[in-house]
């Protein structure tokens, strides 16, 4: 007795024995497995799409803070141009003053 009910149908005729509801029970059915495997696809598709989604979303965040971050340096670095120039300015002004300090001195004597 051929125990292979798969050759060119699923079920091509009603069991008449235990032994072939057995048999019949153990059998794939290929369109409820491709449709559990389409639901687990989708399903994992879904929640990768939203994980993407999620990074986008994080990367888009990182991308502004780090904007934010490089306009910030860029202020510090101008408010530290016009720092020096100041204490440049001042060295120069204190500068000529002990030069006038020290050209006095040596008029006095």
């Amino acid at each position: 007795m051929d125990n292979n009910y798969n050759d060119y149908y699923l079920y091509p005729k009603q069991p008449t024995s235990a032994r072939d509801v057995q048999v019949m029970s153990q059998q794939r059915n290929p369109i409820i497995e491709s449709d559990k495997n389409i639901e687990k696809s989708l399903n994992e598709n879904i929640k990768q799409t939203q994980l993407l989604n999620n990074v986008l979303e994080i990367t888009n965040r990182n991308a502004v803070a780090i904007n934010n971050l490089a306009n910030q340096m860029y202020l510090n670095q101008e408010a530290t141009n016009k720092q020096f120039k100041i204490s440049l300015i001042v060295s120069i002004v204190v500068g000529l003053f002990a030069a006038g300090s020290f050209v006095l001195a040596l008029i006095k004597f």
